[in-house]
């Protein structure tokens, strides 16, 4: 590839000399057959590395991702003023959307009894270095501006640091403190979906990135905390994400083949596709360790050490060789921290209570994505409005809690039968 390519600058230097139609013609053959022997070499490529994923569904994704969609354009960050602007712009939201709830939502307000909880989690057992060995195995080598050493080389090296690691790990679970320094982020913008406008501070949502050290503890809390709820049955069996054998997948096999059963027996279907604004930054720190300790079952140094997890956090904005100043974080779950999703899902225990008193109505949950849906008989139209009732105590519910659906993307999709 690389001789052809310089075969093509020979020939195109030569004629840009002598201005011959007999050497032009030769450099348009050239660059004909360059850039076909390209396409073919980037054909070859794709398909060995799709030929190589077979059986891995998430590198086949982001291959396939790669392949068909466009590059994302630039992050509009020339500045550290441009950082603190989305700063700005990101703490301005979640305070506007949570004061506009305050009407109905006080502190404490969306904390009420749950159900009858044994403890399921009072302690975190200490990890043995062979299993944090392993874990930081498994773990993806991106690093974070946060952290001191670029983490490709703390794993290169980890078999002589991994017991300082494993003492700093066990000292927090055992103790139900986080270090300070793990409470620290940097938030990437990025944008939420290809096509939106990237001039404007609402096209992006802000992600976080957490040190190294800090994605370590938090898989290790992470892997006890899931083995107890499983163990203990808390997950709702309609909640997707974050659960071995409950992808997106299995949540959209549900709902389809749900929604087809109906319109074989000749119902008409009706789903709502609620979106929330916000729903991961807007969480409540003082409701979600009530939900913890109250329907989950965390309770004595564990519930101390999600305590001290949501306490004292900070971020700033990071882009390329820019940076904001620092801020706290005083609502809200790190999205993109590897605890975020479990404890979003965990916040939203008692709607799943409140869905499950609808009879008539059908729900599934993947991460902040929530489908309803009704089927009926044509002639039982107005089964439709247990559907509205249904929507009218979760948008209640959702008050309560500081989170607000966001109208302009929640959809409505009619079923109906041939």
């Amino acid at each position: 590839m690389s001789c052809h390519g310089n075969l093509c600058r020979k020939v195109e230097r030569l004629w840009k000399r002598t201005h011959l139609d007999v050497h032009l013609l030769h450099l348009k053959d050239l660059l004909v057959s360059f850039n076909n022997a390209v396409r073919d070499a980037r054909a070859a490529y794709f398909t060995n590395l799709i030929s190589k994923s077979r059986g891995n569904p998430k590198v086949l994704f982001n291959t396939i991702s790669d392949i068909v969609m466009p590059s994302p354009p630039a992050v509009p960050i020339h500045s550290n003023d441009d950082c603190e602007k989305f700063l700005s712009f990101f703490i301005e939201k979640v305070r506007s959307v949570r004061s506009s709830l305050c009407h109905t939502a006080g502190p404490g307000s969306g904390s009420f009894p749950g159900p009858p909880r044994s403890v399921i989690l009072d302690t975190f057992s200490p990890v043995s270095l062979p299993e944090l060995v392993r874990l930081v195995g498994t773990m993806k080598s991106s690093s974070c501006s946060l952290d001191t050493l670029p983490t490709s080389l703390l794993k290169d090296v980890f078999q002589s640091i991994g017991p300082c690691v494993l003492s700093i790990m066990n000292s927090s679970l055992l103790s139900g403190q986080v270090p300070e320094h793990f409470k620290e982020a940097v938030v990437l913008p990025l944008l939420k979906k290809p096509g939106l406008d990237p001039s404007l501070l609402s096209s992006f949502r802000p992600i976080s990135n957490l040190p190294f050290m800090c994605k370590i503890l938090e898989k290790v809390v992470a892997k006890q905390l899931t083995a107890a709820l499983d163990s203990h049955g808390t997950f709702d069996q309609f909640q997707s994400g974050f659960r071995r054998a409950h992808s997106t997948e299995t949540a959209l096999l549900r709902v389809t083949n749900d929604i087809l059963m109906q319109s074989d027996a000749g119902k008409c279907s009706v789903l709502l596709l609620l979106d929330l604004t916000a729903a991961f930054d807007t969480v409540d720190h003082y409701i979600l360790l009530d939900r913890l300790k109250n329907w989950v079952g965390v309770s004595g140094s564990a519930l101390n050490w999600f305590s001290s997890y949501l306490t004292g956090r900070s971020f700033s904005v990071v882009f390329s060789k820019f940076k904001s100043s620092s801020a706290p974080l005083t609502s809200g779950v790190p999205q993109g921290s590897v605890l975020g999703l479990l404890l979003f899902i965990l916040y939203l225990l008692p709607l799943q209570h409140i869905l499950s008193s609808f009879n008539d109505i059908s729900y599934h949950f993947y991460a902040d994505d929530i489908q309803l849906y009704v089927s009926f008989k044509p002639q039982d139209v107005f089964k439709i409005q247990t559907l509205q009732r249904c929507l009218d105590s979760v948008k209640s519910w959702m008050n309560n809690n500081f989170l607000q659906l966001n109208k302009a993307k929640t959809e409505v999709l009619v079923c109906a039968p041939d």
